[in-house]
C-alpha cells in the first residue's frame, strides 16, 4: 500500500541545449470509496456481499506526494532528469485489529533516474521516448506470510497474526521503466497529446514481496484559449496493475500449515479516469499546471471466493510549477 496513484498527464516541452528546468509538484489522493469487483459499495453492502472482504473494508487511505524533478538538456533533443519524491501515507480505520490500525508513514519515496530523447521536434509534431530506473530509496515495512492471515485462518492454524504495517514508501527493488509520448498540433489553438509509461519490477524485495508491473496510457485533445499561453486539456487515463506476489516461508501451526507463497490479496486492477487539465505559461520561464483525476470505471482483481476489496478516490488533485534556468 502506498504506490503512486498515477501521477499527472502532461507534456513537457523540449529544452535548449545546456539549459535547466525544475518541476515542483504536489498530489493528493483521498482513497475513501470501496470497490468490490467493478462496483462501488458501502461497508454495509460489502458485509452482505462478502463478509470476508468486509474485514478489510473499514478503512480510509490518504496519500500525499511531493516531487522535485530537475531536468537538464544534454543536447537539443536529449535530456537527463531525476524524480525526487516525498510521501505522506495515512491509514484511518473505524475499528482497530491485527490488520488495521490508525497508522502514518512519511519519508522519501523511490527516486527515479531517467533519460528522454526527442525523435522529432517540430512545430506540428513532437515525439519522444524515455527510459530509466527506479531506485529502492523508499522505506519498507517488514511483512511475513503471517501478516496476510485472516482471522479464521489464523484461528484454524493456531498462529497469531504479528503486529505489522502494509504501508510502504517504495517497492524495495531496482525497477526499469520506459515510456513514450506524441504531440500533434492541428492548428495554433488545437493539439492532441498521448503518452504511455510502464514500470516492470523483475524480482522480489528482501521481505519476499514482488510488486506487479504497472502500465499507464494517457492522452486527449488540448486547446489554447483566452490569454496567450493558457491551455485546457480534456485528457483521459487508463491504468493497469497486475497482482502482486509474495514469496515467503511456509507457516506451520498446531492446526495445520499455510503456504508462504501466494498472490497478494486486494492488489491488481484496471482503472479508467478523466483528467481535466489547465496549464498556464505565466512567463517564459514559469508554467503552472492544475489537474484533477476523476475515476470513471474500476475493476479489481478478485480471488475465487470474491474476498477482495480495494479503495479508490472520488477525486484526486495534482498541482505543478515549472521553473526554467
Amino acid at each position: 500500500m502506498g504506490e503512486s496513484q498515477g501521477g499527472s498527464s502532461r507534456y513537457d516541452t523540449p529544452l535548449a541545449e545546456g539549459s535547466w528546468r525544475l518541476d515542483v509538484s504536489f498530489q493528493e489522493h483521498p482513497l475513501t470509496r470501496l470497490v468490490h469487483g467493478s462496483r462501488i459499495v458501502s461497508l454495509s453492502e460489502l458485509g452482505q456481499i462478502s463478509p470476508e472482504a468486509a474485514e478489510h473494508g473499514d478503512a480510509n487511505f490518504y496519500l500525499q506526494r511531493y516531487e522535485l524533478k530537475p531536468r537538464y538538456a544534454w543536447t537539443n533533443r536529449t535530456e537527463v532528469f531525476a524524480v525526487l519524491p516525498y510521501q505522506n501515507l495515512m491509514l484511518r480505520v473505524d475499528k482497530e485489529d491485527e490488520h488495521h490500525r490508525n497508522q502514518t508513514k512519511a519519508g522519501s519515496g523511490d527516486i527515479q533516474l531517467g533519460l528522454k530523447h526527442f525523435l522529432k521536434s517540430q512545430t506540428r509534431m513532437q515525439a519522444a521516448f524515455s527510459l530509466g530506473l527506479s531506485l529502492p530509496t523508499g522505506a519498507l515495512s517488514k511483512v511475513t506470510a503471517a501478516s496476510y492471515l485472516d482471522h479464521d485462518e489464523s484461528a484454524r492454524l493456531g498462529i497469531l497474526v504479528p503486529e505489522h504495517s502494509h504501508l510502504q514508501l517504495g517497492t524495495g527493488t531496482i525497477d526499469p521503466w520506459f515510456g513514450g509520448e506524441l504531440l500533434l498540433r492541428r492548428t495554433l489553438s488545437r493539439a492532441y497529446w498521448g503518452g504511455f509509461s510502464a514500470q516492470v519490477p523483475l524480482y522480489s524485495n528482501r521481505y519476499g514481496y514482488r510488486t506487479a508491473p504497472r502500465v499507464t496510457l494517457s492522452g486527449g485533445p488540448a486547446w489554447n484559449f483566452g490569454k496567450q499561453g493558457m491551455f485546457f486539456g480534456a485528457f483521459g487515463q487508463v491504468q493497469y496493475s497486475g497482482r502482486d506476489q509474495f514469496r515467503g516461508e511456509d507457516l506451520v501451526g498446531p492446526g495445520g500449515s499455510f503456504s508462504g507463497s501466494f498472490p497478494v490479496p486486494n492488489t491488481g486492477r484496471l482503472q479508467i479516469s478523466a483528467q481535466p487539465t489547465m496549464t498556464w505559461e505565466v512567463t517564459g520561464g514559469i508554467t503552472v499546471t492544475v489537474q484533477a483525476k476523476i475515476p470513471l470505471f474500476t475493476k479489481i482483481r478478485e480471488d475465487a471466493q470474491g474476498g477482495d476489496v480495494q479503495l479508490i478516490e472520488p477525486l484526486g488533485l495534482f498541482v505543478g510549477l515549472s521553473l526554467s534556468f
